[in-house]
């Protein structure tokens, strides 16, 4: 476009999300009651984030909200949850599919149980407002493969836009922006993302542990075992 049109153009050298355009990408819609929630969770504690959205049925995903929580814990994440999504209860259970980091399995030093363990105990005291499954994955896919499923469904090969933002959601809008790949010290790309800015990456990891489970980008591997179903 430089070349041909004068155009001059911001090439993104080390973006990650080099898909993400806001004119394309940054709308308002609402919940639909008709389709699953979506909450997806990375369990990095200062902040703590994760976000709602719904997959659509033209397999777009619809980021409705983000849960950003400043120096928290996942406890406190299940209770945002529960009033947050207040306003879409109707009487019966809202049918949620949980995704999120794999390594929130893990026992932490600090606290008698995993993260997913207090998640999983949050929506067994609640089965009247709830009705949610798991989809953990044993093991978190390679952050590259990761960001390249979200960047083929910001845009896939086609040029079809895959993902709707609600303008609330600054910081995944932020992140999509803002967040570069790491490099050496000649300036070459690596394969981690840059986190020197603690609060970048993790809202949009969040994100991509949804859609790389939905939409891998090669054939999907077995999940955690255990119970999945309140």
């Amino acid at each position: 476009m430089q070349e041909f049109e004068a155009k001059f153009e911001t090439l993104g050298v080390g973006h990650a999300y080099y898909a993400f355009n806001r004119a394309h990408h940054v709308h308002t819609f609402p919940f639909n009651p008709h389709l699953q929630l979506c909450w997806s969770l990375d369990f990095n504690m200062n902040p703590l984030c994760s976000v709602l959205a719904q997959v659509q049925e033209n397999g777009g995903v619809a980021v409705l909200e983000e849960l950003i929580l400043p120096d928290s814990n996942t406890a406190a994440a299940c209770e945002e949850f529960l009033a947050r999504t207040a306003k879409w209860f109707s009487g019966t259970p809202l049918a949620v599919c949980v995704y999120g980091d794999s390594t929130g399995e893990q026992r932490r030093t600090s606290a008698s149980r995993t993260d997913w363990q207090i998640v999983k105990d949050f929506f067994g005291r609640y089965p009247e407002r709830f009705h949610a499954t798991f989809r953990i994955p044993s093991a978190n896919p390679p952050v590259k493969d990761r960001v390249n499923c979200v960047n083929a469904k910001l845009k896939n090969y086609v040029g079809q836009y895959r993902v709707l933002v609600n303008p609330t959601c600054k910081a995944l809008i932020k992140d999509f922006e803002q967040v570069s790949w790491k490099t050496d010290p000649h300036g070459n790309a690596l394969v981690d993302l840059d986190k020197s800015d603690p609060m970048r990456t993790h809202v949009s990891d969040a994100l991509g542990y949804l859609v790389a489970k939905v939409f891998p980008m090669s054939a999907q591997r077995g999940e955690r075992s255990g119970p999945a179903l309140f």
